[in-house]
């Protein structure tokens, strides 16, 4: 009796454990519409864990058969070699002083023969590696200089068109370069070089990387975006008839009419130089480009950026009015190289020629 409710005790245990270890579960399945219960069984669970130990138990057992057969192959080479090697030494001896080379010399010569042999064909497959791998590289360094070329021809029209000059663009840039610091020192001996083809036209790929990149730098400043939506030239950049005088005057920027209230937007990242009244241009903000480059936004009727706020390429600035020296809403749009005015229409068509290119 004591032992039938000792039994009973254990398996009693035993289903408990296997309760507690495989119950049923629920995958829970989330998407974007619907929340998923997957239920699964304690017998899947279980079988699913005596596959994987199976599966270990087998991999373990493969490879331990793996390695004693590779064990006993080795064994059996050297011991094979050891053979042969005194089966060698004992049919051969030297046959006189005036023989130039006994047989057993003869026998390490040819073996030397065989590894020098292989030894060349390796250095000869090392090689051609060698050489397909150089080949791969000219080629890459080939794609990556007409890439690159083609693309600094691109930036350059974009700048070229706005009318500013590349030369003096990339001088500034290359002026604003922090200077080496004067912990920045180097020295030794000089040991000269071969220097490759290669090397020389990865050098030269690498100085128009870095072309490409500052004149990317520029183009990404240039104020090409509208100031403006939907709008109406008024007047344009250059000589006109000023409407106050009726004489002959200089317009230094383009006169855009919107809608009424419309929205004006930066056309470049940059800093706000000054924002508020100012004599003939009413309320105005003025957008610090870098590189010389600035833009001014007159007659607004409202000015919603401060003195040193940083500006996003599209953030609106203001609203479109007819403060200062102005015969109706609208928005004056200058754009300034070294305050220097420029046309704003040719920033305008290139802005045109970047989103055909982006």
């Amino acid at each position: 009796m004591r032992i039938r409710e000792y039994a009973a005790a254990f398996a009693g245990g035993l289903r408990d454990v296997y309760q507690l270890l495989f119950h049923k579960r629920n995958i829970i399945i989330v998407s974007e519409r619907k929340v998923k219960h997957v239920p699964i069984s304690g017998s899947l669970q279980c079988a699913i864990v005596v596959a994987a130990a199976t599966g270990i138990c087998w991999a373990s057992y493969s490879t331990g058969s793996y390695y004693a057969a590779h064990s006993a192959l080795k064994e059996q080479s050297l011991a094979l070699r050891s053979v042969v090697g005194s089966k060698v030494n004992s049919s051969f001896s030297v046959l006189g002083e005036g023989d130039v080379m006994t047989p057993m010399a003869t026998s390490k010569a040819a073996l030397s023969s065989v590894d020098s042999t292989d030894l060349f064909a390796r250095i000869a497959d090392l090689e051609n590696k060698l050489k397909e791998s150089e080949e791969s590289k000219k080629n890459f360094i080939e794609k990556v200089e007409q890439k690159t070329a083609k693309n600094i021809d691109s930036f350059e029209s974009v700048i070229e068109q706005t009318g500013l000059d590349v030369s003096s663009l990339k001088s500034q840039v290359a002026a604003e370069k922090p200077a080496k610091k004067d912990f920045d020192r180097q020295g030794g001996p000089y040991v000269p070089d071969s220097v490759s083809d290669t090397s020389i036209r990865e050098s030269a790929v690498i100085s128009k990387l870095d072309e490409l990149s500052v004149l990317r730098q520029i183009v990404d400043n240039l104020p090409v975006r509208k100031p403006i939506f939907g709008y109406q030239e008024m007047s344009s950049f250059g000589r006109r008839i000023d409407p106050f005088t009726g004489n002959l005057a200089f317009h230094a920027g383009l006169d855009m009419a919107g809608a009424v209230n419309s929205k004006i937007y930066a056309t470049a990242d940059g800093t706000v130089s000054f924002s508020g009244r100012l004599g003939a241009y009413g309320n105005m903000v003025e957008i610090d480009h870098g590189f010389k480059i600035a833009t001014r936004y007159g007659h607004l009727s409202r000015i919603l950026v401060e003195d040193g706020d940083p500006i996003k390429k599209g953030q609106v600035i203001g609203i479109q009015g007819s403060t200062g020296r102005s015969t109706g809403p609208h928005l004056h749009y200058e754009v300034r190289y070294n305050n220097q005015p420029m046309d704003p229409r040719n920033f305008l068509t290139a802005g045109r020629y970047v989103q055909q290119k982006s």
